[in-house]
């Protein structure tokens, strides 16, 4: 895997359709309202991507050997950035959000919601697999490529308490499940639109993510957010960590995707991949956390948040 791919910032910042510009015209100063909110949307793309760079660059010496994708979606302006959004990862557990999405879209709450708990709380693989068994692999993967549009990822096996293998998966990364960072906001940014499923679905999965840790295993999303804002914020973490698996350079995985909501502003989705870093727990969880929190920084506003904790490196 190619050591920090840049993807370049997607821009996405909606001016409103014929409606919206015959009521601009209409009232005084209101022809400059669409240019200034073009204007908005672009500053925040530069101010989010100059995050994600900075993270990007700063990698290698906090956390050395890690390889790291980021992007993140201001939901109000659509303005975006990513950093290596397309480059793929083994998705790991956060895979369990859209895995979920698809058995609700097919079967419906009362359905999946006794695995609801095991799978968001403590990420429980056997109640995972009976997820998977509602609907059967072949159709999730139908579901994440034509119903939300997730082009790049895939459930390729499943093997707890009985083997399970999708017969159309593309293999990509061989017998691993797959994502990538901006496939990731894909199904975020349309889950939260309400664009996947309908108004009871949409909701149960919502406030199934907001039963994800709020810290500590699991939690690193929000670890260093204000405490204010954890108690919202939907989310699913990955995790693979070391000795788990055949190789740690392949692995070492923490992945985290949620939603995040600024009190009294923006809601933003996010995505971190991380893999194979030298130091999992000394480093790469910290990296996690910290990239999580200063991404909420550049979406707030907020240059007085300190994201640093003791025992964080010191760069060059």
């Amino acid at each position: 895997m190619p050591r920090f791919p840049l993807a370049l910032a997607l821009l996405a910042a909606s001016c409103g359709g014929t409606g919206a510009g015959a009521a601009a015209s209409a009232t005084p100063g209101g022809a400059a309202s669409a240019p200034a909110t073009a204007g908005a949307a672009r500053s925040s793309v530069r101010r989010l991507q100059a995050t994600l760079d900075r993270l990007g660059a700063e990698l290698a010496w906090r956390s050395p050997g890690t390889q790291a994708a980021l992007a993140v979606t201001d939901l109000a302006s659509g303005a975006r950035a990513s950093l290596a959004g397309e480059v793929l990862f083994v998705s790991a557990s956060s895979a369990k959000v859209w895995w979920v999405a698809a058995a609700l879209h097919h079967v419906g709450v009362a359905a999946v919601e006794p695995m609801a708990d095991p799978i968001f709380i403590d990420s429980d693989n056997g109640a995972t697999g009976e997820v998977i068994d509602l609907v059967g692999p072949d159709r999730v993967n139908d579901y994440i490529w034509n119903v939300v549009g997730m082009r790049s990822t895939a459930l390729t096996h499943w093997n707890y308490h009985h083997k399970r293998e999708a017969t159309n998966s593309p293999h990509r990364m061989g017998s691993d499940n797959y994502t990538t960072a901006n496939d990731a906001l894909v199904f975020l940014e349309r889950l939260q639109r309400g664009a996947i499923l309908d108004r009871e679905r949409s909701a149960a999965l919502l406030s199934w993510m907001k039963r994800s840790p709020r810290s500590g295993l699991g939690g690193w999303l929000l670890a260093r957010l204000p405490p204010s804002v954890r108690a919202g914020a939907a989310h699913k973490a990955g995790w693979l960590d070391p000795g788990c698996c055949s190789n740690d350079r392949t692995y070492n995985t923490l992945n985290e995707v949620g939603i995040v909501t600024v009190p009294g502003g923006a809601t933003y989705a996010v995505a971190i991949l991380t893999h194979a870093g030298d130091n999992y727990w000394g480093r790469q969880v910290p990296f996690v956390e910290y990239a999580s929190c200063e991404i909420y920084r550049a979406v707030a506003g907020d240059p007085a948040l300190d994201c640093r904790r003791p025992g964080d490196p010191t760069g060059p």
